[in-house]
């Protein structure tokens, strides 16, 4: 096979790789900053936007949950499959789930209230989670990644994310446990890449 033909054939799967690890450091750090505003600021103690950490706190949740829906998409794709329907309907609820957490974002950042849109944030919350739980169990199935890759990131998700935040499992600062996850994703997604590379 020629050089051309080989990079045309690997070229392609390159891609899924660097989105899951793009996504999955973009979640960290967004996750982290999260943490950080939560530990040493008021928020999110109130239901207005007052000061600069506030406003802060509300921009940070766009890479936030981008980061984590490209990841999620990345890793699917990862699987070629393997994870059947049960994936393609995680990626359809957490993509939902994702995507609805974005109107109230922007409306909040612009009216000032921490709560705009509140039935749309929750069902949100909701969507992303079932998408999440799916998720891992299809990564199970699929066996590309190892098996607490999934797992790691839904709990993170109940526990750091917008579902644990004020929740009965969330604490302040929580969202480390979802950056830590992240990063630990990451590695696991680059040492699979480097194990096929070595394969070839």
């Amino acid at each position: 096979m020629t050089t051309s033909a080989t990079q045309a054939h690997t070229g392609p799967a390159r891609l899924p790789y660097g989105l899951a690890q793009a996504g999955l450091l973009t979640g960290a750090a967004s996750a982290a900053a999260l943490a950080l505003l939560d530990l040493f600021t008021s928020v999110p103690q109130h239901d207005r936007l007052i000061d600069a950490a506030d406003y802060a706190f509300t921009a940070d949740g766009f890479p936030f949950v981008l980061g984590m829906l490209v990841s999620v998409a990345a890793i699917h794709a990862l699987h070629g499959g393997r994870d059947g329907r049960l994936g393609s309907v995680a990626l359809v609820l957490t993509t939902v789930g994702m995507l609805g957490f974005l109107p109230p974002l922007a409306v909040s950042l612009v009216s000032g209230d921490a709560e705009s849109l509140g039935p749309v944030y929750l069902l949100s919350m909701l969507a992303s989670l079932i998408g999440l739980v799916l998720f891992a169990i299809g990564l199970l199935r699929a066996r590309v990644l190892p098996w607490w890759a999934g797992p790691s990131l839904a709990v993170g998700w109940v526990v750091g994310g917008p579902v644990g935040e004020g929740g009965p499992l969330g604490f302040r600062g929580s969202a480390l446990l979802l950056a830590a996850g992240c990063l630990a994703v990451a590695f696991a997604v680059s040492r699979h890449r480097a194990a096929l590379a070595g394969d070839r």
